[in-house]
């Protein structure tokens, strides 16, 4: 047995966020439109046009609500 947590980066694409959240890319698409999630906190479009989202901060989101 591995004894050993993965450790995610900071930013992870949509693919795998999905995966670790069970939300969906529209559920996430969703909150990036109504502005529920902020850019720069919660998600940040890179330079080569992927949408990355920061589980920390919406971990921390889900936990305490609005920043």
């Amino acid at each position: 047995m591995n004894s050993n947590p993965t450790v995610l980066p900071k930013w992870v694409k949509s693919c795998l966020y999905t995966k670790i959240s069970g939300l969906t890319v529209d559920a996430l698409k969703g909150k990036r439109v109504s502005g529920a999630w902020q850019e720069g906190l919660h998600w940040q479009k890179a330079p080569d046009g992927n949408i990355y989202y920061n589980w920390q901060a919406i971990d921390k989101w889900i936990e305490n609500g609005n920043p």
